[in-house]
């Protein structure tokens, strides 16, 4: 094998090691995301589809049935596996529309505490962040958030978000300024 061969798969596996670092990144975003769901589903679907006709058009390059199924397998779980994080990334990345500011009715903010390693008899700990519910267009919906909300909303108040469409059309709470 050359250098240059060499060089290559160096670069290729360092390419998806950080888009595996990319999509853990994004779990905060589509923790944020309205309908997420529906759209990984939709966008895993397409990603498959594209997969399928990338590998029947590679996999004609293998020499033996066998290979032909890997090469063919390999792009359908590849691009079905990235296409949720392609379609959350431009969805809130490319999106043309404006921040807008919706009333929603607070129902409760519930601290949360994540240590990788587990927490420690006696440890004092800091909340890693905080789950927002609150009731939108009728449902009970949880989101994501860093830090808490000022001051100590009761239940029923009104909360102004800042609520994003994306370019796909699926909304998006954005940051508190």
């Amino acid at each position: 094998m050359s250098w240059k061969q060499k060089i290559g798969y160096f670069l290729v596996g360092l390419a998806f090691l950080g888009l595996i670092a990319l999509y853990a990144l994004e779990f905060y975003y589509f923790k944020r995301t309205f309908g997420i769901r529906t759209m990984s589903l939709v966008a895993a679907g397409i990603g498959a589809v594209v997969g399928v006709l990338m590998g029947a058009a590679l996999s004609r390059k293998a020499e033996d049935a066998v290979d032909r199924i890997q090469v063919f397998l390999f792009f359908i779980v590849l691009s079905a596996g990235f296409s949720p994080l392609l379609a959350s990334l431009s969805n809130r990345l490319l999106s043309p529309y404006p921040v807008k500011w919706e009333g929603v009715q607070f129902f409760e903010e519930k601290p949360y505490i994540s240590e990788r390693f587990g927490v420690m008899k006696g440890e004092k700990v800091k909340p890693r962040g905080y789950n927002l519910f609150f009731m939108r267009e009728g449902k009970l919906l949880r989101i994501d958030n860093r830090l808490p909300l000022p001051g100590k909303p009761q239940r029923g108040d009104t909360l102004q978000i800042p609520v994003r469409k994306g370019l796909w059309g699926v909304e998006w709470v954005g940051a508190w300024p």
